[in-house]
């Protein structure tokens, strides 16, 4: 048995020429084949579909993004925290002069003479005085110059406990304190400069006046140091001349 072309179609009461169902037929297989031609693939399909990307994907990236920004300014914020760290160990541990070597310096510093002119500068280091009983001690520093010049007198006043000023005393220099061509002098190293003052006492201040031969003077304010305690015990002169 022959059957008729698929597009055919008979409806009751209707009359339908071969001509209308071959040209029915014609167009039918031709919209099949634009609709094949156009057609995609279920793989395309499945391709085009998974290039997009869903929410889920989009929040997963967002929140992606999210995480590496906050762990980028996770990271940064500990770095500088690492280098403040850093920093203050520095600050805190090398530098501190506790944690060095040094000699100690527990007088008063001053440059004498006129600093246009740096050579003939005198360069008075830790200057202090030191007394191993009440009412005397010894002048104690250390003294330099690029030029020549020589320490020729020192005088003080005693500074008391309720700030008045005490007696005044004089400084004797037994022998020239010589200075010349940038070596120091350490006046514990010499002949010591006895002073005598009853007022002279340990852990109080002294105005004490230095005189130079070229360099000219200065007056500054120096401590009192106790004798008996180190490093000064090892200064302490075998005898005290008399003032």
């Amino acid at each position: 048995m022959t059957k008729g072309p698929r597009c055919a179609t008979t409806v009751p009461g209707v009359t339908t020429s071969s001509r209308h169902v071959d040209d029915a037929c014609t167009n039918r297989d031709a919209l099949d084949r634009l609709l094949r031609k156009v057609s995609l693939s279920q793989a395309e399909e499945s391709a085009i579909v998974l290039w997009k990307p869903s929410r889920a994907e989009r929040a997963g990236r967002m929140r992606l993004r999210t995480l590496r920004s906050g762990q980028g300014l996770r990271t940064g914020a500990s770095l500088l925290l690492v280098i403040g760290v850093l920093f203050l160990a520095a600050a805190c541990g090398f530098n501190v002069q506790t944690n060095k070597a040094y000699q100690p310096a527990d007088g008063v510093n001053v440059d004498v003479g006129d600093p246009a002119i740096p050579n003939k500068v005198v360069h008075v280091r830790n200057l202090a005085i030191i007394s191993w009983v009440p009412g005397e001690g010894v002048v104690s520093g250390s003294i330099v110059t690029a030029d020549r010049d020589s320490l020729t007198g020192v005088s003080g006043i005693p500074i008391k406990a309720d700030g008045s000023e005490g007696a005044p005393f004089t400084g004797t220099i037994p022998s020239t304190v010589a200075l010349a061509n940038g070596v120091q002098v350490v006046l514990t190293n010499q002949p010591p400069i006895a002073v005598k003052s009853p007022d002279i006492k340990p852990g109080l201040d002294a105005i004490v006046t230095l005189q130079f031969e070229n360099a000219g003077e200065v007056t500054l304010r120096a401590p009192i140091l106790d004798g008996n305690e180190s490093p000064y015990v090892s200064v302490k002169p075998s005898a005290t001349p008399s003032v």
